[in-house]
C-alpha cells in the first residue's frame, strides 16, 4: 500500500503589531520629545562637521601633494628640456666638427709612395742612373706618370691628388756597386742623379740612409708606412720594398684597402694570400736577375778600390788601384819594405779647386 503524502506546513505567524507611537499628551512630555529630537540633531551636526573637518585635512594634503608632484614634474620637465638642447647642441657641433673634418681631408688628400732601393729588384734602370741629373728628373716624372695611370681606376679625382715619394738608400754603398757594374764613374755622378730626383717635383725626396745597420732603408719604410697609414688625409699608400721587410703581421694591423705592394720579385704566399692589391711598375725599375757567381780573378792582379777620403786641404781620394804583380815580381817584394809596396798603388784625388791629382807614390801629376 502506498504510502500518503506530507501534510503541508503550517503557514507562518502572522507580525506582530507595530507599536503604536506614543503621542505625547502634555507639553511637558512634549517639551521632552523635542529635547531629545535636539540632541539627535546637534549630534548628527557635530559627526557631519567633524567628518568635514577630516575631509578638509585630506583635501588640504592631498593638494600639497599636488603641487609637490607638480613641482617635481615641472623640474624634470625642465631639465629634459635642458638636457634636449644640450643634446641637441652636442649634436649639431659634432656635425659641425665632421663637415669640417671631411672638408680638411678633402682638400689636401696625397698618397704616400714609398721605395727601399737597397732592396733586391727596386734597381732603378740605367736610363735613368746612367745620366746624373738628368735621369733624375725624367725618374721623378716617370714616377708620377706612372701613379697617376694607376691611381685613376680607383679613384675619380686622381689628377688632382697630391703625391709624395720618399725614396730610400745606402747612396754610398749604391754607387759602390753601381761602378762594379760600369754604370756609373763615382758617388758624384749619384748625388747627382738623386739631387736631381729631389729637385724635379717638391714632393719628391730621396733620403740617403748611410752605411748603417741591417735594414736600415727597410725600418724606413716600415716606420714610415705605419706612422702614415692613421693619417686622416691618406688615401693610399704605393710600397716598393723586400717581402722580407713587410711581414704579413705587420700588414694586418694596417687599413689594407689604402696599401698597394709593388713586386718586381715573386711575394711570398703570406703576402698574396693577403686582401691587399698589387702592382707592376716594370717601367721604372729593372727585371732582378738569376744570381751569378762572381769572377775570381788571382789574387795578384789588380785591386780597384773605390773610395771616399777627406784631407785638411778641402780635397777628397775617390779612387785606389792597385796594379798587377807577376810571380818573380811578388818574389822582390817579398824582401821589400811595406812603405815599398804601398807606393806602387795609384790614387785619383780631387781637390777643392776641382784640380785633379794622379799621385803614384814616386811621381804626382796636377791637372788642372
Amino acid at each position: 500500500m502506498a504510502d500518503s503524502p506530507a501534510p503541508p506546513p503550517p503557514p507562518p505567524p502572522p507580525p506582530a503589531p507595530a507599536a503604536l507611537a506614543v503621542v505625547p499628551s502634555t507639553y511637558r512630555e512634549k517639551l521632552a520629545q523635542f529635547k531629545i529630537l535636539e540632541e539627535r540633531r546637534l549630534e548628527l551636526i557635530e559627526e557631519l562637521l567633524e567628518r568635514l573637518e577630516k575631509t578638509e585635512a585630506r583635501l588640504a594634503q592631498t593638494e600639497l601633494d599636488l603641487k609637490s608632484e607638480q613641482n617635481v614634474r615641472r623640474t624634470l620637465q625642465a631639465e629634459v628640456s635642458e638636457t634636449r638642447r644640450a643634446l641637441e647642441t652636442d649634436v649639431a657641433e659634432a656635425q659641425k666638427r665632421e663637415t669640417a673634418l671631411v672638408l680638411r681631408q678633402s682638400q689636401r688628400p696625397f698618397v704616400l709612395v714609398l721605395i727601399d732601393v737597397d732592396s733586391d729588384g727596386f734597381l732603378f734602370h740605367d736610363k735613368y742612373i746612367t745620366r746624373k741629373a738628368q735621369g733624375g728628373e725624367a725618374l721623378a716624372d716617370e714616377l708620377l706618370i706612372r701613379t697617376r695611370e694607376y691611381l685613376r681606376p680607383q679613384f675619380d679625382d686622381a689628377d688632382s691628388l697630391d703625391i709624395v715619394v720618399r725614396v730610400y738608400a745606402n747612396l754610398e754603398g749604391m754607387a759602390n756597386y753601381l761602378v762594379r757594374l760600369d754604370k756609373v764613374r763615382n758617388l758624384g755622378q749619384l748625388r747627382a742623379f738623386s739631387t736631381g730626383f729631389c729637385g724635379r717635383i717638391s714632393s719628391f725626396d730621396w733620403i740617403d740612409t748611410g752605411v748603417g745597420k741591417e735594414g736600415g732603408s727597410g725600418r724606413k719604410v716600415r716606420e714610415n708606412l705605419t706612422f702614415y697609414a692613421s693619417n686622416t688625409h691618406l688615401r693610399h699608400v704605393i710600397v716598393g720594398c723586400s717581402p722580407a721587410d713587410l711581414p704579413a703581421s705587420l700588414l694586418t694591423s694596417l687599413p689594407l684597402e689604402k696599401v698597394t705592394l709593388i713586386e718586381s720579385m715573386p711575394l711570398p704566399v703570406s703576402l698574396t694570400t693577403l686582401p691587399i692589391k698589387i702592382t707592376r711598375f716594370t717601367s721604372l725599375f729593372v727585371p732582378p736577375q738569376s744570381p751569378k757567381s762572381p769572377k775570381t780573378r788571382d789574387r795578384n792582379g789588380p785591386q780597384l778600390q773605390l773610395m771616399q777620403h777627406e784631407d785638411d786641404g778641402g780635397g777628397a781620394t775617390w779612387l785606389v788601384i792597385q796594379p798587377e804583380r807577376s810571380r818573380s815580381q811578388n818574389m822582390g817584394t817579398r824582401r821589400r819594405t811595406g812603405s815599398e809596396d804601398r807606393s806602387s798603388n795609384l790614387s785619383i784625388s780631387i781637390g777643392p779647386d776641382n784640380t785633379v791629382s794622379v799621385d803614384s807614390g814616386r811621381r804626382r801629376r796636377i791637372m788642372g
